[in-house]
């Protein structure tokens, strides 16, 4: 089933694909236009001419899209180790551009080739990588399967496999197991994900490793960006710090607010566009919640610090008392992964099934006060706030975290097996 499954795929469904994007591409979205434009020029930005950088292999890493922050403490750790290895970085969504160009020493980077034999092929010749090395989830059939037929050793890092995926079910399972059963090795958060995998895992060679993440966010909060010192909030009153949120979400945050008025709130919005930004002012004045703007500065005197500018959202937790993380009122949460390593409990709404790390803390001291805390409504987040139990052991938590720590070795030893010394 299978092979019948990949066959029906690579000469059907992903030439329909790509037909279908070409087509369409004058009436698309800037950033789907931006990804069909770039992967038909074969758009690369190259730090050194292409012949010395094919002469000497580079490796390659690909994260579709947020999956460059599972990528970043591996390719973070290659250039510390080998600093002469070149490095060459793909991606799926162009919403990743953003997050590769905040990477030093890359050595080229763009866009995935299509799935298509003769395009990937043709990368293969052009950069003649020596590895590769795939983050997360996005792992494409026929990528994969010209990259085992040329030879190209190849490790999936940091997989994960909900139960429920939509990966392990039907005609997609069929692809799934197709793809893997073509990695050189492949490394699982946990053993749950070997568990989802069920039959697929037989015959692959599998390692529980570990999540990269939690490297990535060690490193963030050992190197954290400065923050204005005037805005820190003073001592006595507890801090809520909101991140990442919603219309959703803050839906129910300013309906809890009000009625907290003993807590302050650092609100910080995952869209920080002037629309979305005057929304929620009108709706903070409409609440009689006082606030003021972070880049404003000056000392933090109202209620609620609305954050409007971004790239900070992680050292931000390290003033906090407790977090609610955003998403979690709308489909689905984001990282739970930097309030935890902050030493904060972490509030989430009822759409957080699809994180793990939400759904493995949320056990940690169950039946006591778990780490990770779902809510259903503003009730609930009032509730919380109520809760003095859920401002404690903050020490605790951040060892707790700490623990998950190692996956970017895991990974790093798996390439000097198969290229030692980096060479």
């Amino acid at each position: 089933m299978e092979n019948l499954a990949y066959f029906f795929y690579r000469w059907f469904l992903a030439p329909l694909l790509r037909l279908t994007l070409n087509l369409l591409a004058p009436i698309l979205g800037p950033k789907l236009r931006t990804l069909v434009k770039g992967k038909n020029q074969r758009e690369f930005v190259l730090s050194e001419p292409e012949e010395s950088l094919r002469e000497r292999r580079p490796l390659w890493v690909h994260a579709s899209s947020g999956e460059v922050e599972y990528a970043r403490p591996v390719l973070r750790a290659l250039k510390e180790k080998y600093p002469e290895l070149p490095l060459l970085v793909t991606y799926s969504s162009p919403s990743a551009i953003r997050l590769i160009q905040s990477i030093p020493d890359l050595s080229a980077w763009g866009p995935v080739p299509w799935e298509n034999g003769h395009d990937i092929r043709a990368f293969l010749e052009r950069f003649k990588p020596r590895a590769l090395m795939v983050a997360r989830t996005d792992l494409w059939p026929i990528l994969i399967d010209e990259v085992s037929k040329a030879g190209v050793p190849s490790l999936m890092f940091s997989a994960t496999f909900a139960s429920n995926s939509s990966r392990l079910k039907g005609f997609a399972r069929c692809l799934t197991g197709f793809s893997l059963r073509r990695l050189s090795h492949l490394q699982l958060v946990s053993e749950d994900d070997r568990k989802s995998l069920g039959s697929l895992a037989a015959g692959l060679s599998v390692e529980i490793a570990g999540d990269t993440r939690f490297d990535q966010v060690s490193h963030r909060l050992s190197h954290p960006k400065p923050l204005p010192i005037s805005l820190k909030p003073a001592m006595g009153r507890p801090v809520l710090i909101a991140g990442s949120t919603w219309p959703e979400d803050e839906q129910h945050l300013l309906s809890t607010i009000k009625e907290a008025p003993d807590w302050k709130v650092l609100l910080a919005p995952h869209e920080t566009t002037p629309a979305h930004l005057e929304s929620l002012e009108r709706s903070l004045q409409e609440h009689g919640i006082s606030f003021q703007k972070f880049s404003r500065g000056g000392n933090w005197t109202e209620q609620v610090l609305l954050l409007d500018q971004v790239g900070i959202l992680a050292e931000l937790y390290s003033w906090g008392d407790l977090a609610f993380v955003g998403g979690s009122f709308k489909k689905q949460v984001h990282s739970v992964m930097e309030p935890l390593a902050a030493g904060l409990r972490v509030l989430v709404g009822p759409h957080h099934l699809n994180n793990r790390e939400a759904l493995h803390f949320r056990e940690v001291f169950a039946g006591q006060d778990p780490l990770v805390i779902p809510v259903s409504s503003s009730q609930d987040l009032l509730k919380a706030l109520r809760n003095p139990a859920l401002l404690q052991a903050k020490e605790q938590i951040r060892l707790l975290v700490r623990a998950q720590e190692g996956a970017t070795l895991k990974a790093l030893s798996w390439m000097e097996r198969i290229t030692p010394s980096g060479s």
